[in-house]
């Protein structure tokens, strides 16, 4: 007797889910496409506040569960195309569709183009959410293959370009309400990689992260890269709980190569050496200007030795008569090496090296350590040593208006004390830079002075310039 009602069971469920099959089949055959796909546009352009247009006509699959395939999908605002999409694949929730409900499941974007403009602090080209509240929202799993992003800042003239990124979120779940309420109840996990990210002459590739968010923090961690051939790994932490955002960053950059990052900076130029940099920010504010203005921590670079071809440092400086001949700033730029470097000097053309008496010049050793404060960087202690000189940087980059702010470099002699300084302020684009000023006027060699040191050779006493770590020669 259990067993014929358990075969009656499993042949009445067996009815039933061909019934519903049949059923879903029928209602996806006598569907209008064309009005499923005008109202879709018109639905779309209602909460994006966009011009939608779909250039294919609708795909209804069953092979998988119901899904309908959106190919062909435009994006624009007043005549400009801001998103763009080979196709977008919609998986639907098989009983909520026989009730009349269509609740998607699963999402697949592949082939996403787009093109961010910001045009002033929190507007942007292509989004202007309506005011009210959002519905609740819970997919299984939401993928993006092979996405093209490009992001420009008006303000800054920065353009970033992220290509072939891929993300694969589960669980993407919020319960709705307005905007803060959405962010605090998000929750998400998955994997993001992109195969290059790019701004200006500075480039990353096989980026990939791990990918977390709930109760309004969000995180990438661990984040993992290749840039200046150098290995990049640390993690970002984003805090969208609260009326200001904060922004928590550590990472580190572990022996890129220095011929690779002072090629970005002139292609002629030869060099060679590793380089570890290491980077920890901390931020808060709703615009990238608050997040700039609030900047906190630090940045240390450092090095053994490195050599740069075209150039002898040693044998320009050995007769102090030739220091009107190029600049210190140029040599300058090895004190802010790597990504930041490639900030700092957009727009500025480092070329003196090359203009110099032939030969190589020697670094035996490198420093450079910044304490950033209110988006300025103020420096520490940063100095470097040929075996016959010692250079040293003070001053500070202020990323907030991009400007150097009193920034002088000096050769300095065996108690600190300056023997030939140079000075460069003003926009990073387009700095102000003086002639090198020779402190002291000798008429021996530029080698003996700093052997000796200012106070030996006049009798006078100096003023330190630098009292850092870096030992003398």
């Amino acid at each position: 007797m259990m067993a014929t009602r358990i075969r009656m069971a499993v042949l009445v469920v067996s009815v039933l889910a061909a019934l519903l099959i049949a059923a879903v089949l029928v209602a996806w055959l006598i569907v209008d496409t064309d009005q499923v796909k005008k109202r879709i546009e018109t639905r779309l352009s209602d909460i994006l506040n966009l011009d939608v247009q779909i250039g294919q006509p609708l795909h209804f699959g069953l092979l998988r569960g119901p899904s309908v395939t959106i190919a062909g999908l435009e994006l624009s605002r007043q005549g400009q195309v801001v998103a763009t999409a080979e196709s977008v694949s919609v998986g639907l929730a098989t009983f909520s569709l026989l009730t009349g409900n269509v609740h998607p499941i699963d999402l697949h974007i592949k082939r996403p183009k787009l093109m961010v403009e910001r045009t002033s602090p929190g507007v942007f080209n292509f989004y202007e959410p309506e005011p009210g509240e959002r519905d609740a929202l819970s997919l299984r799993r939401l993928q993006v293959s092979d996405a093209r992003i490009t992001y420009l800042d008006k303000a800054s003239k920065m353009e970033w370009l992220f290509e072939h990124c891929d993300l694969d979120l589960s669980h993407l779940h919020h319960d709705g309400g307005m905007p803060e309420q959405v962010f605090e109840t998000l929750a998400i996990e998955g994997d993001l990689q992109c195969d290059t990210l790019s701004q200006g002459r500075f480039k990353v590739s096989e980026l990939s992260a791990k990918v977390r968010g709930d109760n309004g923090v969000f995180e990438l961690k661990p984040m993992n890269a290749t840039a200046f051939e150098g290995e990049a790994s640390g993690w970002i932490e984003a805090n969208l709980s609260s009326p200001t955002p904060a922004l928590r960053l550590e990472y580190g950059l572990v022996e890129f190569d220095f011929g690779a990052f002072m090629g970005k900076l002139n292609p002629d130029q030869a060099a060679a050496g590793k380089v570890d940099l290491e980077l920890t920010l901390n931020a808060q504010g709703n615009t990238w200007q608050d997040l700039r203005q609030s900047a906190t921590g630090m940045l240390s670079l450092s090095s053994g030795e490195l050599t740069i071809d075209g150039y002898d440092l040693d044998d320009e400086l050995e007769d102090y008569t030739k220091t009107q001949n190029f600049n210190l700033i140029d040599v300058g730029a090895v004190f802010i090496a790597g990504p930041v470097g490639l900030v700092v000097t957009r727009g500025y053309a480092f070329t003196g090296m090359l203009q110099g008496s032939g030969g190589s010049t020697t670094i035996d050793q490198m420093i450079s350590e910044w304490a950033i404060e209110g988006g300025v960087a103020q420096a520490r202690d940063v100095a470097f040593r040929t075996p016959q000189n010692r250079l040293a940087l003070t001053g500070a980059l202020d990323f907030v208006n991009y400007r150097f702010q009193d920034m002088q470099v000096a050769v300095i002699d065996s108690d600190g004390c300056a023997v030939v300084e140079q000075r460069i302020t003003g926009p990073f684009h387009e700095p102000e830079i003086e002639q090198p000023n020779v402190l002291v006027a000798v008429t021996g060699p530029m080698l003996d002075l700093v052997k000796r040191g200012v106070r030996a050779i006049t009798g006078g006493d100096c003023e330190t310039f630098y009292a850092g770590s870096m030992p003398h020669p």
